[in-house]
């Protein structure tokens, strides 16, 4: 029995993310052959593996992260009010974008396996079968200018669906490697291919936290990523910028969005590691582009009104995506009190760390024990690039996600 207790139902707020009844991908060549005549259905065979992706599905994370995306800002009139005039008029000089920062609540939530997917190969190179989950995320709004917090009314800022591709490896064409494969798709018109190399030990598989490294929130010339150009929004004191929120007084207070954060947002994710007990740490790296290591495939496409008029120039085109996942072990160990079962109550609910364990005791507990449990949780960095007025503009995301609930049944290892 693992010592990772699986999540427990689906998150509160109602999103979930599933297969059709009896859908199960598999490959309709078996359906035929000498007799095909007499089959029904295609011949069962086993699901290809999915990797680190199996330790995914059918789960579903929640949690907090910070955005900093800079957009075009047009005018006259201006197409983003501010509470304070802001100079120089927009859309003239630094003006012309508008950085906005949002902290904000996510779900995300991860299908079972879909099945057997074949690829198939041409010439000499044999067919292979893939493996995916599906995944839906959605992202609320929560900046709070009046508390610096991350506890304002929810405000719907981002859905995307897609999934995670288990592709194994080849040997004739390409001579590649097993790959982890992200596809996904956003309501701006964006459709999205990462590729990474599939985690391995020991170089991806490590006890403790993850090492993450620092990111860079500073446009730069396009094509010249050392040439950066720094703007007013990208400082905290400055209040009369096209930022969203322009004040930042209350945020640096709380310590929520500070000079630190707006320089490298990936500081909350190692802050955030400060109090988490990880014991171990795998990680994916992917990409649209060969930098996470796949050469070939991948990319991204935005519709036409991003990509804007050729003499113009775009309007954001999406350029770049690059993303890392670091699913970890969490260690938790939690006091589980007083209990004593009857027959319509063989169950009960600890919160702890904003976890609910629903916890089922194999006996009688006279007194209360503290059992050691362990659950996996997610950390991200994605950066996307966008270009617009001759420069590449960065888009940094960064979250801690975990489970709402936790299911601790009567054979967990915890107990023994």
């Amino acid at each position: 029995m693992s010592d990772r207790p699986a999540c427990f139902g689906g998150p509160s707020n109602g999103q979930v993310i599933s297969l059709p009844d009896r859908f199960k991908f598999t490959d309709a060549d078996s359906r035929y052959g000498d007799d095909y005549r007499h089959k029904l259905v295609p011949a069962k065979q086993a699901d290809p593996p999915l990797g680190i992706l199996a330790i995914l599905a059918g789960r579903s994370f929640r949690g907090r992260g910070i955005n900093l995306m800079f957009r075009p800002n047009n005018g006259p009139p201006p197409g983003t009010d501010f509470p304070k005039p802001v100079n120089p008029t927009p859309p003239d000089g630094t003006s012309d974008n508008v950085l906005e920062i949002n902290l904000y609540e996510e779900t995300l939530s991860f299908s079972e396996g879909v099945g057997r997917v074949p690829n198939r190969g041409s010439q000499k190179q044999p067919d292979i079968d893939l493996n995916a989950i599906m995944y839906l995320q959605s992202i609320n709004d929560v900046t709070n200018p009046d508390t610096g917090g991350a506890d304002g009314t929810p405000v719907p800022i981002h859905i995307e669906n897609g999934m995670f591709i288990h592709v194994p490896s080849s040997d004739v064409d390409p001579q590649i490697g097993t790959t982890i494969g992200r596809c996904g798709s956003v309501p701006h018109g964006v459709a999205i291919h990462l590729q990474g190399f599939a985690p391995s030990p020991p170089s991806t598989q490590m006890a403790g936290p993850p090492n993450i490294p620092s990111i860079s929130t500073t446009p730069f010339w396009v094509g010249n990523p050392r040439a950066t150009v720094t703007f007013p929004s990208l400082t905290a004191a400055e209040e009369d910028t096209p930022r969203i929120p322009q004040d930042l007084t209350n945020f640096v207070q709380q310590g929520t969005i500070t000079q630190k954060i707006l320089n490298d947002p990936t500081v909350i994710l190692r802050d955030a590691n400060k109090t988490r007990k990880i014991v171990a740490t795998s990680t994916l790296k992917m990409s649209s582009t060969p930098a996470a290591g796949v050469e070939r495939g991948g990319g991204v496409v935005g519709n036409a009104f991003l990509e804007g008029d050729g003499s113009i120039g775009p309007n954001a085109r999406p350029i770049s995506v690059d993303f890392t996942l670091w699913v970890e072990t969490v260690e938790y160990d939690i006091t589980i009190p007083v209990f004593k079962p009857t027959p319509t109550h063989g169950s009960l609910e600890v919160l702890h760390q904003g976890i609910k364990f629903i916890v089922h005791p194999p006996h009688e507990l006279p007194k209360p024990i503290v059992l050691t449990i362990r659950v996996v949780e997610l950390q991200y960095t994605q950066m996307v690039i966008l270009d617009f007025h001759e420069l590449s503009w960065p888009h940094p995301s960064c979250a801690t996600l975990r489970p709402e609930f936790v299911l601790v049944t009567q054979d967990h290892e915890a107990w023994k």
